[in-house]
């Protein structure tokens, strides 16, 4: 084996060593990124929860506007949150699915809400990030069981 070659077989083997090496350190800055974009998503889920756990219960029968609109636009905030991808929509789903469809359910139990002239399906309807996020929630409860084919 002449010099040459033996100068050729390292210059390959430490390409291939640079190579494995290049494709490691992208797979652990893919990693870390993933890391810390969960963890700001999940930052938020503080902010989110005193929100949440500072609304009323909405009686149907005797509505209170006030803690509708605050309800709605809670609503809405919690699901731009998720279709924006500002927060975990799993963390999301696990800590808040019951009481997003529970509210979701009262405010659209409400009917024509005095002062406002609309029903708790017309507020609804106007937060579309909520009605669709709420939606997907009872898509997701209704195949939850869902027999596989």
């Amino acid at each position: 084996m002449s010099p040459t070659d033996i100068s050729t077989i390292v210059s390959a083997i430490a390409g291939l060593i640079s190579a494995v090496a290049a494709s490691l350190g992208i797979w652990i800055a893919y990693h870390v990124h993933r890391n810390q974009q969960l963890l700001s998503q999940r930052q938020l889920l503080v902010p989110l929860w005193e929100y949440i756990s500072t609304l009323n219960a909405i009686d149907p029968e005797k509505p209170v506007i006030p803690d509708i609109i605050k309800a709605v636009n809670t609503l809405e905030l919690v699901a731009l949150c998720c279709e924006g991808e500002m927060v975990d929509e799993s963390v999301i789903k696990r800590t808040f699915r019951h009481d997003f469809i529970t509210l979701y359910r009262s405010i659209s139990s409400c009917k024509k809400l005095p002062g406002l002239e609309k029903s708790g399906d017309d507020l609804l309807l106007e937060a579309r990030a909520a009605s669709s996020f709420y939606e997907k929630l009872k898509r997701e409860h209704l195949n939850s069981d869902k027999i596989p084919n």
